[in-house]
This record gives C-alpha cells, structure tokens and sequence, in this order.
C-alpha cells in the first residue's frame, strides 16, 4: 500500500460526511514542510454524491476515485462505510498523476479491455 493510502487510512485523517458540513478542503500541502495548504474547496454534498455513485457501481474498497465539480476533475478517497477522507483539487490531482507517473489514457484502455 503506498504512503498516500496509508496516511489517507489515519483516522485523524478521517472525515465523516455530513451534508451540513463545511466544504471539503484540498489535502495537497507543500511537503516536507508543511508550512503551506492549498485553498480550493468542493462541497461535501458533490463529494458524497460521486462516492456514493462509485460504490453503487461496485466499488466495494477504500480507493482514489475522480469527479467533476465545475467542469474540472477532482481526486478523493472514499471508504467502503461511505466516508470521504480527502480530496485534491484539479491542479494538485495533476501534479499527483504526473509524479505518479500515472496516463488516464492508459488506465481508460485497460478498464475497456477488461470489461
């Protein structure tokens, strides 16, 4: 398991959806120092929302999962009991893929292959 899913594991970490809560904030901080957080914020409601639509669709594990919220393509990671523990904003998902290595083209025409 990587580091990223480990610490997304915390439970201080953990965010228990409530539709009354404030908006969920970017998790991306300047790392290893921390001294700053990104500023961009997506309501809990869409957050919850695309989750719950990703385990309706048999996503029965703890995983990274994307959605769209503004004509832009957000990151989070949801748990099997519906919480959301945290989310990336646009420009930090990007900046994760890339460091990541990761190619949506590639992982697009996998899912196709598979199905």
């Amino acid at each position: 398991m990587s580091s990223e899913k480990t610490d997304m594991n915390s439970p201080e970490r953990a965010v228990k959806i409530k539709l009354d809560e404030l908006p969920l904030q970017c998790v991306w901080t300047r790392h290893p120092t921390n001294d700053h957080r990104c500023g961009a914020r997506v309501p809990v409601r869409r957050v919850a929302s695309a989750w719950r639509h990703e385990l309706e669709l048999g996503g029965a594990r703890g995983d990274f999962f994307n959605f769209d919220w503004r004509g832009e393509r957000w990151l989070a990671y949801g748990l099997p009991d519906g919480e959301v523990r945290g989310v990336y904003c646009p420009m930090h998902r990007a900046e994760r893929e890339q460091r990541l290595g990761y190619d949506p083209e590639l992982v697009l025409t996998a899912a196709g292959h598979a199905s």
